[in-house]
């Protein structure tokens, strides 16, 4: 993440209302953004499916790999709440980089992170099931961004994001939630998941693993 230090809200800022698509897929990429408040989230449609790539708050950049190769958009950036962002275009981007080696350390590291998370969601989208890829992606959002409550881990999210998330119709992934909210794993309050015990929502991935292995045969 680039830091905040930089101080360059005051010159580069703009608040963009939620709801705001930022900018599209295949649009030219001229400016990155950097968040100086708010969320963010990098979305890309295949068919009729919204896939949710990543969302990212505070401190968190995006659009800069368009910029960086002169390419356009390869995703499209929605405002998920009301933002304050840093805009940067090619060459100021680059003056940043060139005179602060720790902000170009910082993006090295946010490339290796990205790539990681690209591993985990190739992984959700390789399993078969719906039951599978929603509870990978309701268990990676609870430990990542879930908040213990008296009542379990609250995840802010909706049944169309999970959907996103999973790479999922949401027609599909519904039936998952409900059935995860019918035997008590699941409860939703609102735009809040609440999952009652983490650990036991994880043994459904192996429940349904081991399943698959054992059809045949039982």
């Amino acid at each position: 993440m680039i830091s905040d230090s930089l101080k360059l809200y005051d010159k580069y800022g703009r608040s963009i209302p939620a709801g705001t698509v930022i900018f599209e897929e295949d649009d030219p990429g001229k400016e990155m953004y950097i968040i100086h408040e708010g969320k963010v989230r990098i979305v890309i449609r295949v068919r009729s499916i919204e896939t949710t790539l990543a969302e990212l708050g505070r401190g968190d950049f995006f659009g800069e790999m368009a910029v960086l190769e002169k390419s356009n958009r390869s995703a499209t950036a929605i405002a998920a709440t009301d933002l304050k962002v840093l805009v940067l275009d090619e060459d100021t981007f680059l003056t940043v980089i060139r005179s602060n080696p720790d902000v170009a350390l910082a993006i090295m590291r946010e490339m290796a992170e990205r790539l990681r998370h690209t591993d985990e969601r190739i992984e959700t989208l390789l399993f078969r099931d719906a039951t599978s890829k929603v509870v990978d992606i309701v268990c990676k959002l609870a430990e990542k961004w879930g908040k213990e409550t008296p009542k379990g881990v609250a995840v802010e999210t909706s049944v169309e994001d999970i959907a996103g998330r999973a790479g999922l119709e949401i027609h599909k992934a519904e039936p998952v939630v409900q059935g995860l909210v019918s035997r008590k794993f699941l409860k939703i309050e609102g735009d809040t998941f609440i999952i009652r015990d983490l650990e036991s929502m994880g043994k459904i991935l192996q429940y349904v693993e081991l399943k698959e292995q054992l059809g045949d045969i039982i």
